[in-house]
Protein backbone atom coordinates (compact mmCIF):
# COMPACT_ATOMS: atom_id res chain seq x y z
CA UNK A 1 0.00 0.00 0.00
CA UNK A 2 2.78 2.83 0.48
CA UNK A 3 4.47 1.46 -2.47
CA UNK A 4 1.20 2.88 -3.97
CA UNK A 5 1.48 6.34 -2.32
CA UNK A 6 3.06 9.25 -3.53
CA UNK A 7 6.46 9.89 -1.57
CA UNK A 8 5.80 13.79 -1.46
CA UNK A 9 3.76 15.52 1.46
CA UNK A 10 2.09 17.22 -1.97
CA UNK A 11 1.59 14.41 -3.90
CA UNK A 12 -0.30 12.59 -0.28
CA UNK A 13 -2.10 15.62 0.14
CA UNK A 14 -3.60 15.79 -3.06
CA UNK A 15 -4.56 12.42 -3.09
CA UNK A 16 -6.30 12.81 0.19
CA UNK A 17 -8.08 15.72 -0.85
CA UNK A 18 -9.08 14.42 -3.76
CA UNK A 19 -10.52 11.03 -3.35
CA UNK A 20 -12.27 12.77 -0.13
CA UNK A 21 -14.17 15.36 -3.12
CA UNK A 22 -14.94 12.78 -5.04
CA UNK A 23 -16.46 10.74 -2.42
CA UNK A 24 -18.20 13.92 -1.50
CA UNK A 25 -19.39 14.76 -4.65
CA UNK A 26 -20.75 11.17 -5.52
CA UNK A 27 -22.89 11.17 -2.27
CA UNK A 28 -24.17 14.09 -3.24
CA UNK A 29 -25.02 13.23 -6.41
CA UNK A 30 -26.58 10.29 -5.67
CA UNK A 31 -28.63 12.35 -2.86
CA UNK A 32 -29.59 14.70 -5.13
CA UNK A 33 -30.44 12.52 -8.39
CA UNK A 34 -32.66 10.75 -5.87
CA UNK A 35 -34.72 14.17 -4.33
CA UNK A 36 -35.31 14.78 -8.44
CA UNK A 37 -36.21 11.47 -9.00
CA UNK A 38 -38.47 11.73 -6.25
CA UNK A 39 -39.73 15.00 -7.10
CA UNK A 40 -40.09 14.43 -10.38
CA UNK A 41 -42.58 11.63 -9.99
CA UNK A 42 -44.50 13.49 -7.77
CA UNK A 43 -44.86 16.04 -10.55
CA UNK A 44 -45.76 14.07 -13.08
CA UNK A 45 -47.61 11.33 -11.17
CA UNK A 46 -49.75 14.23 -10.18
CA UNK A 47 -50.75 14.94 -13.58
CA UNK A 48 -51.38 11.83 -14.61
CA UNK A 49 -53.60 11.31 -12.00
CA UNK A 50 -55.67 14.37 -12.83
CA UNK A 51 -56.01 13.48 -16.38
CA UNK A 52 -57.10 9.97 -15.66
CA UNK A 53 -59.36 11.36 -13.05
CA UNK A 54 -60.60 13.40 -16.04
CA UNK A 55 -61.16 10.85 -18.10
CA UNK A 56 -63.13 8.81 -16.24
CA UNK A 57 -65.53 11.20 -15.02
CA UNK A 58 -65.90 12.08 -18.89
CA UNK A 59 -66.54 8.30 -19.35
CA UNK A 60 -68.80 7.91 -16.71
CA UNK A 61 -71.43 10.55 -18.55
CA UNK A 62 -71.19 8.33 -21.62
CA UNK A 63 -72.82 5.64 -23.72
CA UNK A 64 -70.46 3.03 -25.22
CA UNK A 65 -70.59 3.85 -28.76
CA UNK A 66 -69.34 7.44 -27.52
CA UNK A 67 -66.72 5.98 -25.14
CA UNK A 68 -64.78 3.75 -27.54
CA UNK A 69 -65.04 6.79 -29.50
CA UNK A 70 -63.15 9.34 -27.13
CA UNK A 71 -60.94 6.13 -26.08
CA UNK A 72 -59.97 5.95 -29.87
CA UNK A 73 -59.04 9.12 -29.80
CA UNK A 74 -57.53 9.63 -26.94
CA UNK A 75 -55.29 6.87 -27.11
CA UNK A 76 -52.44 8.42 -27.92
CA UNK A 77 -48.74 7.98 -26.40
CA UNK A 78 -47.49 7.82 -23.65
CA UNK A 79 -51.23 7.47 -22.52
CA UNK A 80 -52.51 3.89 -24.00
CA UNK A 81 -57.05 3.44 -23.13
CA UNK A 82 -58.49 0.57 -23.38
CA UNK A 83 -61.69 -0.32 -22.61
CA UNK A 84 -62.00 -4.51 -23.48
CA UNK A 85 -59.55 -5.55 -21.45
CA UNK A 86 -60.69 -7.85 -18.39
CA UNK A 87 -60.08 -6.70 -14.75
CA UNK A 88 -56.87 -8.26 -13.35
CA UNK A 89 -56.53 -9.79 -10.16
CA UNK A 90 -55.36 -7.84 -7.78
CA UNK A 91 -51.25 -9.08 -7.12
CA UNK A 92 -49.26 -8.41 -3.69
CA UNK A 93 -49.35 -4.69 -3.19
CA UNK A 94 -45.87 -3.35 -4.44
CA UNK A 95 -44.41 -1.28 -1.46
CA UNK A 96 -41.87 1.13 -3.30
CA UNK A 97 -41.78 4.72 -3.08
CA UNK A 98 -42.81 5.54 -7.10
CA UNK A 99 -45.75 3.07 -6.39
CA UNK A 100 -46.88 4.18 -3.00
CA UNK A 101 -46.66 7.48 -4.43
CA UNK A 102 -48.66 7.25 -6.81
CA UNK A 103 -51.19 5.62 -5.32
CA UNK A 104 -52.01 7.84 -3.14
CA UNK A 105 -52.49 10.63 -6.01
CA UNK A 106 -55.09 8.13 -8.09
CA UNK A 107 -57.04 7.99 -4.91
CA UNK A 108 -56.89 11.92 -4.08
CA UNK A 109 -57.59 12.41 -7.70
CA UNK A 110 -60.51 9.60 -8.60
CA UNK A 111 -62.02 9.53 -4.55
CA UNK A 112 -61.69 6.59 -2.48
CA UNK A 113 -65.00 5.13 -3.62
CA UNK A 114 -63.68 4.73 -6.82
CA UNK A 115 -62.14 1.17 -7.42
CA UNK A 116 -59.14 1.39 -9.16
CA UNK A 117 -55.79 -0.56 -9.08
CA UNK A 118 -52.42 -0.30 -9.80
CA UNK A 119 -49.31 -1.95 -10.74
CA UNK A 120 -46.00 -0.79 -12.09
CA UNK A 121 -44.97 -3.18 -14.98
CA UNK A 122 -41.52 -2.77 -16.69
CA UNK A 123 -42.82 -5.10 -19.62
CA UNK A 124 -46.05 -3.67 -20.59
CA UNK A 125 -48.36 -5.83 -23.37
CA UNK A 126 -48.81 -4.16 -26.73
CA UNK A 127 -50.98 -1.91 -27.32
CA UNK A 128 -54.18 -2.62 -29.49
CA UNK A 129 -54.46 -1.77 -32.93
CA UNK A 130 -56.38 1.76 -33.35
CA UNK A 131 -59.61 1.30 -34.78
CA UNK A 132 -60.17 2.36 -38.11
CA UNK A 133 -56.18 1.22 -39.14
CA UNK A 134 -55.64 -2.46 -39.96
CA UNK A 135 -53.45 -4.62 -37.88
CA UNK A 136 -50.16 -4.58 -40.14
CA UNK A 137 -50.38 -0.55 -39.87
CA UNK A 138 -47.19 -0.70 -38.44
CA UNK A 139 -45.58 -3.88 -37.90
CA UNK A 140 -42.48 -2.90 -35.66
CA UNK A 141 -45.08 -0.92 -33.21
CA UNK A 142 -45.73 -3.85 -30.73
CA UNK A 143 -42.04 -4.89 -30.68
CA UNK A 144 -41.21 -0.50 -30.23
CA UNK A 145 -43.13 -0.40 -27.97
CA UNK A 146 -42.12 -3.84 -25.60
CA UNK A 147 -38.31 -2.71 -25.80
CA UNK A 148 -38.87 1.25 -24.47
CA UNK A 149 -41.07 -0.15 -21.73
CA UNK A 150 -38.34 -2.91 -20.40
CA UNK A 151 -35.58 0.06 -20.93
CA UNK A 152 -37.88 2.78 -18.88
CA UNK A 153 -37.64 0.60 -15.58
CA UNK A 154 -39.81 2.11 -12.50
CA UNK A 155 -41.94 4.49 -15.08
CA UNK A 156 -44.68 2.40 -16.67
CA UNK A 157 -47.80 2.48 -15.00
CA UNK A 158 -50.99 -0.32 -15.22
CA UNK A 159 -53.94 1.81 -14.07
CA UNK A 160 -57.33 -0.20 -13.87
CA UNK A 161 -60.48 1.45 -13.03
CA UNK A 162 -64.09 0.49 -13.00
CA UNK A 163 -66.56 2.72 -14.29
CA UNK A 164 -70.61 3.63 -12.63
CA UNK A 165 -71.70 0.96 -14.79
CA UNK A 166 -69.02 -1.40 -14.48
CA UNK A 167 -66.97 -0.93 -17.28
CA UNK A 168 -63.35 -1.44 -17.27
CA UNK A 169 -61.00 1.22 -18.55
CA UNK A 170 -57.14 0.17 -18.63
CA UNK A 171 -55.06 3.13 -19.12
CA UNK A 172 -50.77 2.10 -19.84
CA UNK A 173 -48.88 5.13 -19.01
CA UNK A 174 -45.36 5.58 -20.18
CA UNK A 175 -43.08 8.46 -18.43
CA UNK A 176 -41.36 10.30 -20.76
CA UNK A 177 -37.91 9.59 -21.27
CA UNK A 178 -36.62 12.85 -22.02
CA UNK A 179 -37.79 13.56 -18.74
CA UNK A 180 -36.53 10.50 -16.74
CA UNK A 181 -33.05 10.53 -18.72
CA UNK A 182 -30.14 11.19 -16.92
CA UNK A 183 -29.66 15.21 -16.21
CA UNK A 184 -26.68 15.50 -18.40
CA UNK A 185 -26.28 19.05 -17.68
CA UNK A 186 -26.90 18.69 -13.79
CA UNK A 187 -24.09 16.14 -14.14
CA UNK A 188 -21.13 18.58 -16.06
CA UNK A 189 -21.76 21.41 -13.52
CA UNK A 190 -20.83 19.05 -10.44
CA UNK A 191 -17.84 17.55 -12.42
CA UNK A 192 -16.79 21.65 -13.28
CA UNK A 193 -17.28 22.12 -9.78
CA UNK A 194 -15.26 18.99 -8.37
CA UNK A 195 -12.47 20.15 -11.03
CA UNK A 196 -12.61 23.35 -9.66
CA UNK A 197 -12.20 22.42 -6.48
CA UNK A 198 -9.46 20.03 -6.73
CA UNK A 199 -7.53 22.56 -8.43
CA UNK A 200 -8.11 24.97 -5.82
CA UNK A 201 -6.78 22.56 -2.93
CA UNK A 202 -3.78 21.76 -5.35
CA UNK A 203 -2.93 25.05 -5.04
CA UNK A 204 -3.83 25.39 -1.99
CA UNK A 205 -1.64 22.41 -0.46
CA UNK A 206 1.01 23.57 -2.72
CA UNK A 207 0.87 27.10 -0.96
CA UNK A 208 1.74 25.36 2.45
CA UNK A 209 3.85 22.30 1.15
CA UNK A 210 6.12 25.12 -0.28
CA UNK A 211 7.85 26.49 3.12
CA UNK A 212 9.01 22.95 3.52
CA UNK A 213 10.81 22.73 0.44
CA UNK A 214 12.32 25.98 0.95
CA UNK A 215 13.40 25.01 4.14
CA UNK A 216 14.81 21.63 3.08
CA UNK A 217 16.84 23.10 0.44
CA UNK A 218 17.69 26.28 2.83
CA UNK A 219 19.22 23.34 4.70
CA UNK A 220 20.88 21.44 2.15
CA UNK A 221 22.28 24.63 0.76
CA UNK A 222 23.92 25.56 4.37
CA UNK A 223 25.93 22.64 4.13
CA UNK A 224 27.36 23.56 0.99
CA UNK A 225 27.95 27.36 1.78
CA UNK A 226 27.43 28.60 5.64
CA UNK A 227 27.42 32.32 4.46
CA UNK A 228 24.33 31.79 2.34
CA UNK A 229 21.25 33.92 2.73
CA UNK A 230 19.31 33.77 5.57
CA UNK A 231 15.47 32.93 4.80
CA UNK A 232 12.68 35.31 4.20
CA UNK A 233 11.03 35.52 7.20
CA UNK A 234 7.36 35.91 5.07
CA UNK A 235 4.23 34.46 5.00
CA UNK A 236 2.00 32.47 7.82
CA UNK A 237 3.25 32.74 11.38
CA UNK A 238 4.29 29.21 11.59
CA UNK A 239 5.97 29.64 8.36
CA UNK A 240 7.97 33.08 10.24
CA UNK A 241 8.63 30.89 13.18
CA UNK A 242 10.68 28.48 11.28
CA UNK A 243 12.12 30.90 9.06
CA UNK A 244 13.44 33.01 12.63
CA UNK A 245 14.55 29.59 14.19
CA UNK A 246 16.77 28.41 11.08
CA UNK A 247 18.40 32.13 10.43
CA UNK A 248 19.28 32.31 14.26
CA UNK A 249 20.67 28.27 14.09
CA UNK A 250 22.53 29.46 11.10
CA UNK A 251 23.94 32.62 12.89
CA UNK A 252 25.05 30.63 15.42
CA UNK A 253 26.90 28.10 13.56
CA UNK A 254 28.63 31.02 11.82
CA UNK A 255 29.88 32.00 15.22
CA UNK A 256 30.76 29.27 16.10
CA UNK A 257 33.19 28.23 13.01
CA UNK A 258 34.39 32.06 13.84
CA UNK A 259 35.39 30.99 17.01
CA UNK A 260 37.08 27.48 16.43
CA UNK A 261 39.28 29.57 13.58
CA UNK A 262 40.32 31.88 16.30
CA UNK A 263 41.33 29.37 18.64
CA UNK A 264 43.11 27.13 15.78
CA UNK A 265 45.01 30.66 14.85
CA UNK A 266 45.97 30.86 18.37
CA UNK A 267 47.22 27.23 19.07
CA UNK A 268 49.00 27.37 16.17
CA UNK A 269 50.95 30.64 16.81
CA UNK A 270 51.36 29.40 20.48
CA UNK A 271 52.54 26.22 20.02
CA UNK A 272 55.44 27.07 17.74
CA UNK A 273 57.07 29.76 20.28
CA UNK A 274 57.29 27.15 23.39
CA UNK A 275 58.54 24.19 21.04
CA UNK A 276 61.41 26.15 19.60
CA UNK A 277 62.35 27.47 22.89
CA UNK A 278 62.41 23.69 24.32
CA UNK A 279 64.73 23.12 21.46
CA UNK A 280 67.12 25.35 21.75
CA UNK A 281 67.60 24.81 25.12
CA UNK A 282 67.67 21.00 24.22
CA UNK A 283 70.64 22.29 22.47
CA UNK A 284 72.22 23.64 25.43
CA UNK A 285 72.13 19.68 27.42
CA UNK A 286 75.46 18.07 27.11
CA UNK A 287 74.36 14.62 27.80
CA UNK A 288 74.15 13.48 23.94
CA UNK A 289 71.71 10.44 24.61
CA UNK A 290 69.63 12.95 26.57
CA UNK A 291 69.67 15.62 24.29
CA UNK A 292 68.37 13.47 21.38
CA UNK A 293 65.36 12.27 23.68
CA UNK A 294 64.26 15.53 23.81
CA UNK A 295 64.61 15.95 20.05
CA UNK A 296 62.25 13.41 19.60
CA UNK A 297 59.43 14.25 21.78
CA UNK A 298 59.81 17.78 20.77
CA UNK A 299 58.97 16.12 17.04
CA UNK A 300 56.66 14.17 18.15
CA UNK A 301 55.01 16.98 19.80
CA UNK A 302 55.64 18.87 16.87
CA UNK A 303 54.06 16.49 14.33
CA UNK A 304 51.18 15.76 16.63
CA UNK A 305 50.04 19.36 16.77
CA UNK A 306 50.52 20.04 13.18
CA UNK A 307 48.54 16.81 12.14
CA UNK A 308 45.47 17.78 15.09
CA UNK A 309 45.42 21.81 13.39
CA UNK A 310 45.63 19.75 9.91
CA UNK A 311 42.75 17.61 10.88
CA UNK A 312 40.86 20.32 11.85
CA UNK A 313 41.69 22.75 9.19
CA UNK A 314 40.50 19.41 7.00
CA UNK A 315 36.99 20.99 5.93
CA UNK A 316 37.48 24.95 5.66
CA UNK A 317 36.79 26.86 2.37
CA UNK A 318 39.99 29.05 2.68
CA UNK A 319 41.52 27.12 0.05
CA UNK A 320 40.17 28.40 -3.55
CA UNK A 321 38.81 26.07 -5.94
CA UNK A 322 40.83 25.32 -9.21
CA UNK A 323 40.73 23.08 -12.36
CA UNK A 324 43.93 20.33 -11.78
CA UNK A 325 45.76 17.75 -13.61
CA UNK A 326 44.93 14.83 -11.66
CA UNK A 327 47.90 12.69 -14.16
CA UNK A 328 50.70 15.33 -13.10
CA UNK A 329 49.51 15.42 -9.62
CA UNK A 330 50.17 11.76 -9.09
CA UNK A 331 52.99 11.44 -10.99
CA UNK A 332 54.58 14.28 -8.85
CA UNK A 333 53.62 12.05 -5.34
CA UNK A 334 55.07 9.09 -7.15
CA UNK A 335 58.39 11.02 -8.00
CA UNK A 336 58.65 12.27 -4.36
CA UNK A 337 57.76 8.60 -2.87
CA UNK A 338 60.72 7.33 -5.28
CA UNK A 339 63.06 9.88 -4.32
CA UNK A 340 62.66 8.55 -0.56
CA UNK A 341 62.92 5.01 -1.95
CA UNK A 342 59.29 3.54 -2.10
CA UNK A 343 57.94 1.89 -5.50
CA UNK A 344 54.65 3.68 -6.34
CA UNK A 345 52.92 1.98 -9.76
CA UNK A 346 49.86 4.12 -11.62
CA UNK A 347 47.63 2.33 -13.63
CA UNK A 348 44.91 4.14 -15.77
CA UNK A 349 44.87 8.36 -16.73
CA UNK A 350 42.13 10.89 -16.37
CA UNK A 351 40.87 12.13 -19.61
CA UNK A 352 40.23 16.03 -18.61
CA UNK A 353 41.53 17.97 -15.94
CA UNK A 354 39.18 18.20 -12.02
CA UNK A 355 37.86 21.39 -10.55
CA UNK A 356 38.39 20.65 -6.62
CA UNK A 357 40.97 22.31 -4.37
CA UNK A 358 44.67 21.60 -5.13
CA UNK A 359 46.32 21.68 -2.32
CA UNK A 360 43.53 19.69 -0.02
CA UNK A 361 43.41 17.31 -2.95
CA UNK A 362 47.20 16.72 -2.35
CA UNK A 363 47.24 16.35 1.35
CA UNK A 364 44.21 13.40 0.65
CA UNK A 365 46.83 11.36 -1.83
CA UNK A 366 49.55 12.16 0.30
CA UNK A 367 48.17 10.71 3.22
CA UNK A 368 46.50 7.74 1.44
CA UNK A 369 50.23 6.72 -0.21
CA UNK A 370 51.75 6.82 3.22
CA UNK A 371 49.75 5.29 4.93
CA UNK A 372 49.91 2.34 1.77
CA UNK A 373 53.82 3.01 1.88
CA UNK A 374 53.65 2.48 5.22
CA UNK A 375 52.08 -0.84 6.00
CA UNK A 376 52.15 -2.36 2.60
CA UNK A 377 55.89 -1.53 1.50
CA UNK A 378 54.70 -0.26 -2.26
CA UNK A 379 51.48 1.24 -3.30
CA UNK A 380 48.97 0.85 -6.59
CA UNK A 381 47.23 3.43 -8.05
CA UNK A 382 44.72 2.84 -9.83
CA UNK A 383 42.65 5.68 -11.87
CA UNK A 384 39.03 5.34 -13.47
CA UNK A 385 37.43 8.10 -15.44
CA UNK A 386 33.86 8.31 -15.76
CA UNK A 387 31.56 11.49 -16.94
CA UNK A 388 30.54 12.28 -13.33
CA UNK A 389 33.20 10.82 -11.07
CA UNK A 390 36.83 10.25 -10.96
CA UNK A 391 37.62 7.06 -9.14
CA UNK A 392 41.10 6.45 -7.42
CA UNK A 393 42.12 3.26 -6.02
CA UNK A 394 45.31 2.96 -3.82
CA UNK A 395 46.03 -0.32 -3.05
CA UNK A 396 48.70 -1.95 -0.81
CA UNK A 397 50.02 -5.57 -0.69
CA UNK A 398 50.49 -5.20 3.67
CA UNK A 399 48.11 -7.63 5.78
CA UNK A 400 44.97 -5.69 5.60
CA UNK A 401 42.49 -4.39 8.40
CA UNK A 402 39.80 -6.38 9.57
CA UNK A 403 36.16 -6.30 8.41
CA UNK A 404 34.82 -4.63 11.83
CA UNK A 405 37.96 -2.15 11.66
CA UNK A 406 37.57 -0.60 8.28
CA UNK A 407 35.46 2.28 9.62
CA UNK A 408 36.60 2.73 12.79
CA UNK A 409 40.50 3.80 11.17
CA UNK A 410 38.59 6.40 10.48
CA UNK A 411 37.84 7.75 13.27
CA UNK A 412 40.06 10.38 15.18
CA UNK A 413 43.29 9.22 16.72
CA UNK A 414 42.26 5.81 16.70
CA UNK A 415 44.87 3.28 15.82
CA UNK A 416 45.26 -0.13 15.08
CA UNK A 417 48.61 -0.20 16.95
CA UNK A 418 48.01 0.39 20.18
CA UNK A 419 51.54 1.76 20.88
CA UNK A 420 52.00 5.74 20.47
CA UNK A 421 55.40 5.07 19.09
CA UNK A 422 56.53 7.38 15.78
CA UNK A 423 58.06 4.56 14.25
CA UNK A 424 55.02 2.73 14.11
CA UNK A 425 51.37 3.92 15.05
CA UNK A 426 51.58 7.52 14.07
CA UNK A 427 48.91 10.25 15.12
CA UNK A 428 46.24 7.93 14.01
CA UNK A 429 44.59 11.27 11.87
CA UNK A 430 46.08 10.65 8.35
CA UNK A 431 42.88 8.99 7.37
CA UNK A 432 40.18 11.01 9.17
CA UNK A 433 42.12 13.99 7.13
CA UNK A 434 41.60 12.12 3.60
CA UNK A 435 38.11 11.44 4.64
CA UNK A 436 36.78 15.02 5.75
CA UNK A 437 38.88 16.43 2.42
CA UNK A 438 36.92 14.01 0.52
CA UNK A 439 33.82 14.66 1.63
CA UNK A 440 33.90 18.19 1.64
CA UNK A 441 34.69 17.99 -1.81
CA UNK A 442 30.85 16.12 -2.61
CA UNK A 443 32.99 12.90 -2.65
CA UNK A 444 33.53 9.69 -0.48
CA UNK A 445 36.29 7.63 0.70
CA UNK A 446 35.98 4.14 1.91
CA UNK A 447 39.01 1.02 2.66
CA UNK A 448 38.42 -2.36 2.08
CA UNK A 449 40.28 -5.63 1.76
CA UNK A 450 41.29 -7.27 -1.94
CA UNK A 451 40.80 -10.82 -2.04
CA UNK A 452 44.14 -11.28 -3.04
CA UNK A 453 45.74 -9.37 0.19
CA UNK A 454 46.27 -6.31 1.06
CA UNK A 455 44.03 -3.25 1.48
CA UNK A 456 42.42 -0.73 -0.99
CA UNK A 457 41.68 3.26 -0.31
CA UNK A 458 39.07 4.06 -3.06
CA UNK A 459 38.50 7.86 -3.00
CA UNK A 460 35.11 8.63 -5.60
CA UNK A 461 35.21 12.34 -6.13
CA UNK A 462 32.60 13.96 -8.37
CA UNK A 463 33.37 16.12 -11.70
CA UNK A 464 31.36 19.17 -9.90
CA UNK A 465 32.37 18.89 -6.93
CA UNK A 466 29.47 20.13 -4.39
CA UNK A 467 31.70 21.46 -1.85
CA UNK A 468 30.49 21.44 2.02
CA UNK A 469 30.99 23.43 4.94
CA UNK A 470 33.57 21.70 7.69
CA UNK A 471 32.31 19.21 10.01
CA UNK A 472 31.12 20.06 13.23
Amino acid sequence: MRRLLPQSLFGRLTLFLTLGLIIAQLLSAAILLQDRDQALYHAIGGHVAQRIAAIINLLDTLENAERQRLVTALDLPPTRLSLDLPWQTETAQDERYHTTLFRALLKRQLGPERPFQLEVNDDLPPPPPRAGRPPHFDPERPTRWRMHAMMMSLRNFVVQVRLRDGATVTFQQTLPEDVMAWPVRLLLILAILLASVAALSALAVRALTRPLTVLANAATELGHDIHRLPLAEIGPLEVQRAAQAFNTMQERLIRYLEDRNRILAAVSHDLKTPITRLRLRAELLEDSPLREKFQADLDDMQRMAQAALDFLRSGEETEPAAAVDCNALLDCLREDAEDAGHSVAINGTAGQPLYCRPLALKRCLTNLIDNALKYGQCAEIAVMDRPERLILTIRDHGPGIPGTELERVFEPFYRLESSRSRDTGGTGLGLSIARNIARAHGGELMLRNHPSGGLEAVLELPRRPAFTSPAL
